[in-house]
């Protein structure tokens, strides 16, 4: 399916997958924008004020004592992207990620409006936000990728991922796509491999 026979209420249907209620400690934000061009989706690229810096993630964290998810998500991408919550069109969930630690991640994807993306202001915790068109992710596989750290990195890995897995868990296995001399790996690519295939399996 291309990003141009995606609509709204395709959207919708796909994200109407559910998993069993759990425990969630924090939540991101999957932003998306149609545009001209077709529904593209926002990153976020990591200040050097924040852990992980330079790492391209999803706007969000974690849950304050008593709030809900969905709460949490709009406060911290008001905060990051300096956007309003009237600006956030919430159109589902994804499957929770469970992260290091054992902590789950509930992913929500809305849809920022149109003025809201084109009057996006960064925040301390922000270097920088660019969009990914749906066409590329839905047209290119991503690769995969096994890893194991050690004092000498491995020259085989990518840039982006010897940069960021010299501080990260010593071993494991990602996902990665490349766009721009963006790298989108981890959890952020685990999040958008989910919306991926949900949006693949829903296209009517």
């Amino acid at each position: 399916m291309r990003s141009n026979d995606i609509t709204e209420r395709k959207l919708k249907r796909a994200l109407e997958f559910k998993l069993p209620r759990k425990d969630t400690s924090s939540s991101v934000l999957v932003p998306m924008v149609n545009t001209d061009a077709g529904w593209e989706v926002l990153f976020e690229v990591r200040s050097d004020t924040v852990s992980q810096p330079g790492e391209v993630a999803f706007p969000g964290g974690h849950l304050e004592s008593g709030e809900r998810s969905i709460d949490a998500v709009l406060r911290e991408t008001v905060e990051e992207i300096g956007v309003t919550p009237e600006s956030v069109k919430i159109l589902g969930e994804l499957p929770r990620e469970r992260i290091q630690g054992g902590r789950l991640v509930k992913p929500f994807v809305g849809l920022l409006s149109d003025y809201a993306y084109k009057n996006i202001k960064t925040s301390a915790e922000v270097q920088q936000v660019f969009t990914v068109p749906m066409s590329f992710l839905m047209n290119k596989e991503p690769e995969r990728y096994s890893y194991k750290m050690s004092i000498e990195n491995d020259e085989s890995l990518p840039e982006v991922l010897q940069k960021h897995l010299s501080v990260e868990t010593p071993y494991g296995v990602t996902l990665y796509w490349e766009y721009n001399g963006f790298g989108i790996w981890g959890l952020t690519a685990r999040i958008l491999n989910n919306l991926i295939l949900l949006t693949q399996m829903y296209q009517d």
